[in-house]
């Protein structure tokens, strides 16, 4: 035998545990535990459950005291935490078990009627949530068969409810075909029923299917009445609905072509109104109208309703369609529109008549040029760029017109124009000239004109800063500032002429101030929405809404669009750029005013109607939400409810949002002062943002609530963790709960002691003290014990049995307790020299009492030979000479006792 193993032998014999034998299994038992995690980890419960058993196995369930202490040097709490572990993978693995076996009753119950999906849905769900507990691939395979019949069956009951409709429809064929795939799946004597009374009703079908042949027949040969006729009858033994439909549409056929035929009847007697709506009505009851939109266009034509007959005849194909159209065209002397719709035309006639408008349509040219030059020799600019228009819309592009305009006529009717000094009309005819068409130029002109008019009516300053603002936004395309003459050879100082426009604009705010304070605070608001478009849209800009490649600020943009509403020229801003893209919206003004820090303005600001679109929600949210924080600012939280909770949807989205709340409802907390407002005002926090700030604050006070309610006697311990693990779904980790939570159940649980203690049944406090969570309950159960043990050693009212018990019991409940370990050696060993007593080896027992190091231990052990002595000496039946060894045991233990000396003399032992 080697030093190993006799060192374990010799550790095994003394201390109950092989210290080699544990040296070589804490390596195995690691590798064990963490491969039961990882099986654990990927949902393999059964296979973990074997590993940490055959770990656990290794090692004694009931530790004594050197065993508990090796295995916490090798292994630390290893086998606790296992074991732990091990409990827990059990009773997941017993719930899946229960829940199999429940799916198993079921299954059991099930019928197999196609028409039952509750019980196998139940089946499939109870196998489901087996499957996220446990992986098993059998419970995989019974979801994929349960799926798979399930399925089978739903495409049973739609095939049958389809087949159900084609017969109530009369689609006896069909339903036949749909019923025979269904019987595919499951067959039913209800399903060979419905088969047989279908086919019952083929013969009648087949007879209508050959009557609808032969009217389908007389439709095409147009022999619609015979077809009606034929076809009512039919329907009369066999109403199905196709047939319906097709008689609806034959009649409408007839009526269409009797309609028809009234109207060419009324045309030709000159009854031209009752033609047309003869036709019209016509025309919607026949699928083929070219013929009632050209007899339509030729009735509107004999009443020269040119603009009417042209919309009959519009995008109608055909040489007579096109014929008409240019005759209409002709004779709104559109001549060139006329000779377009000719050109494809064949024909002598038709070719003499195009001749004839071309020459006519080349009078008419010269005599429209010949116009336009006396109006301009009579100084008539006016009617002149109005004929020179005319003829561009009439006769098309012509360069000689269009220069003669550009560079004659418009510029000396602006030079005329802006010699007034009206600069009301001026203003006006610059804004409608802008409207009209909104270029660089028009734009310039309408900012100049705005601009001197402001000097003279200070009311308007809208038009000025809605006008200038967008001037800014287009500075650097404004091509009077491309080539300024007097800089020479350098270049415009655009930043510099921006600050300049931009501080006229201020100052000519800041004059109203004084006047009227409405005004102002009105034109102060324009202004800062525009500012705040110019610095967002960038400079120059980069981005915003255009026109015609004109940038167009939020005030000028609506302003457009209160003269030209069904505008769609307008170029997108990125949808990135929400904060501008908002600006162009009716929350406008209050996003403004938001940004600007002004939330009280902002308020009075917002609009009264309800936020319709995405951006407007973007829009109204951003207000509410600044909203809300000015009354928290304010410390009026009540008032920021109703706001925090609109943009409660854009908060949970925005981290900066979230943390501004936060901090300021950190503030108002601090001055709240009532327990009943902090717990309103918490709630209201958790539920806009459910930071973990609020969570803390609310399950704090609702711990808080609970506390109140146990201390007032309002609530059960049972009810209050009821509601305190409702608490916890808020804030799981919240100290305050967990503490209450464990005082609650400590507090339950000294009631079941005291219960067991009541009955006399210590050990049943000591089992139930064992499988609590928490040590305080331990330690009190500890407490009695020790407490038990310590009085009854002292009075000697126990027994060696009971010391054992007690001592152990105190033992597994504070196994690292110092006094707890000094008593339980104590214990032990009185245990062992009991057991030596029991055998009548009491010199030994006496000898191991002697040596202990525990005075404790040599005087119970005296005591207890002393007590047998003196029972011996009353009853007289103990022999003198074990009366005598009896007496020299208890004086080698105790023999300075003074409560022996007597007895020691009498029996003259020294």
């Amino acid at each position: 035998m080697n030093l190993l193993e006799s060192l374990n032998r010799l550790t095994k014999n003394h201390l109950g545990i092989g210290i080699v034998d544990a040296w070589l299994q804490a390596p195995q038992t690691k590798e064990a535990s963490q491969k039961a995690a990882q099986l654990a980890q990927t949902k393999h419960l059964r296979e973990a459950v074997t590993i940490a058993e055959k770990a656990l196995s290794c090692w004694s369930r009931k530790p004594g005291f050197w065993e508990r202490l090796i295995c916490q040097i090798l292994l630390g709490k290893l086998v606790n935490q296992l074991t732990q572990q091990l409990q827990e993978w059990r009773k997941q693995v017993g719930t899946v078990d229960k829940q199999l076996a429940s799916a198993k009753t079921l299954l059991k119950q099930d019928t197999g009627d196609p028409w039952e999906t509750t019980n196998l849905t139940n089946i499939i769900t109870i196998y489901q949530r087996c499957s996220k507990i446990l992986y098993d691939e059998r419970i995989l395979q019974a979801i994929q068969k349960c799926q798979q019949e399930l399925q089978k069956r739903h495409q049973f009951q739609e095939l049958v409810k389809q087949g159900q409709s084609l017969v109530e429809n009369l689609f006896f064929k069909n339903a036949i075909a749909t019923y025979q795939q269904a019987e595919q799946l499951y067959s039913t004597q209800l399903l060979t029923q419905a088969i047989a009374t279908a086919t019952q009703q083929v013969p009648q079908e087949e007879a209508y299917g050959a009557s609808l042949q032969r009217v389908r027949q007389g439709e095409a040969e147009g022999k619609l009445r015979g077809a009606i006729a034929l076809l009512e009858s039919a329907l009369a033994k066999f109403p199905r609905t196709d047939g319906h439909e097709l008689l609806h549409k034959l009649k409408s056929l007839v009526q269409g072509r009797e309609l028809f035929r009234r109207g060419l009847a009324a045309e030709k007697m000159g009854d031209f109104t009752t033609a047309i709506s003869l036709y019209e009505n016509a025309e919607s009851l026949l699928p083929e109208n070219t013929n009632c939109r050209i007899r339509l266009g030729l009735v509107t034509i004999k009443t020269q309703a040119w603009e009417t007959a042209l919309s009959y005849l519009e995008d109608l194909p055909g040489e007579q369609a096109a014929y008409l159209r240019g005759f209409a065209y002709a004779q709104q002397e559109n001549l060139q529109i006329a000779y377009r719709e000719w050109q494809g035309l064949s024909g002598v006639e038709i070719s003499e008549q195009r001749e004839i408008l071309k020459i006519i349509s080349q009078r008419q040219r010269l005599f429209c040029l010949q116009n336009i030059e006396e109006l301009v020799k009579a100084e008539n600019l006016e009617q002149a760029k109005i004929a020179s228009r005319e003829f561009a819309q009439k006769f098309g592009f012509n360069q000689v017109v269009e220069e003669n305009l550009q560079q004659h006529i418009q510029p000396r009717l602006e030079a005329a124009f802006w010699q007034g000094t009206n600069w009301q009309v001026i203003s006006q005819q610059a804004e409608n000239d802008w409207i009209a068409e909104p270029d660089i130029i028009t734009l310039h002109n309408w900012a100049v004109a705005s601009y001197y008019h402001a000097q003279k009516d200070a009311s308007q300053l809208i038009n000025l800063i809605i006008s200038l603002s967008t001037a800014l936004a287009n500075l650097h395309k404004d091509i009077n500032l491309q080539d300024v003459s007097w800089l020479g050879t350098q270049s415009v100082d655009f930043q510099l002429v921006f600050n300049q426009i931009k501080n006229k604009i201020e100052t000519s705010i800041d004059s109203a101030k004084d006047k009227n304070i409405d005004d102002y605070l009105k034109f102060r608001d324009y202004w800062r929405l525009e500012i705040l478009a110019l610095d967002l849209m960038g400079n120059p800009p980069i981005t915003g809404i255009k026109i015609n490649d004109i940038f167009l600020t939020p005030g000028c943009y609506n302003h457009y669009l209160n003269f030209d509403n069904n505008n769609n020229n307008f170029n997108p801003i990125d949808p990135k750029q929400e904060i501008l893209h908002c600006l162009y919206t009716n929350w406008g003004l209050s996003v403004a005013a938001c940004v600007a820090g002004d939330s009280p303005r902002a308020i009075k600001l917002k609009p009264i109607n309800p936020a319709i679109s995405d951006l407007e929600i973007f829009a109204h949210n951003f207000v509410a939400y600044h909203e809300g924080c000015y009354y928290l600012q304010q410390y009026k939280w009540r008032e920021a409810i109703n706001p925090l909770k609109q943009a409660k949807s854009a908060i949970q989205v925005n981290q900066e949002w979230q943390t501004e709340v936060d901090r300021l409802c950190l503030l108002q907390r601090q001055n709240i002062s009532e327990d009943h407002e902090h717990l309103t005002f918490a709630q209201f926090w958790y539920d806009i943002l459910n930071s973990t700030k609020a969570s803390a604050y609310l399950a704090e006070y609702k711990a808080e609530r609970i506390r109140e309610q146990l201390a007032n006697k309002q609530i059960s311990k049972q009810k209050a963790l009821q509601e305190l693990e409702k608490i916890k779904l808020i804030d799981a980790d919240n100290p305050i709960v967990i503490d209450l939570i464990q005082r609650i159940e400590v507090a339950l649980a000294v009631e079941v002691i005291e219960e067991f203690l009541n009955k006399n049944n210590l050990e049943g406090a000591v089992k139930f003290a064992k499988q609590n969570p928490y040590l305080k309950v331990k330690n009190i159960v500890t407490e009695i014990c020790v407490d038990i043990l310590v009085d009854g050693f002292k009075t000697r009212k126990l027994g060696f049995e009971e010391i054992y018990d007690l001592g152990r019991w105190a033992y597994e409940l504070s196994p690292d307790e110092p006094n707890i370990q000094e008593i339980y050696l104590i214990s032990q060993e009185l245990h062992k020299i009991y057991h030596l007593i029991k055998g009548d080896r009491h010199q030994e027992a006496v000898r191991r009492a002697k040596s202990s190091e525990y005075d404790a231990i040599r005087s119970y052990v005296g005591d207890y030979l002393m007590m047998t002595l003196i029972r011996g000496l009353k009853s007289e039946t103990l022999p003198t000479h074990l009366v005598h060894q009896l007496g020299r045991w208890v004086y080698q233990l105790c023999p300075d006792d003074p409560d022996y000396q007597e007895i020691y003399h009498r029996l003259n032992i020294r």
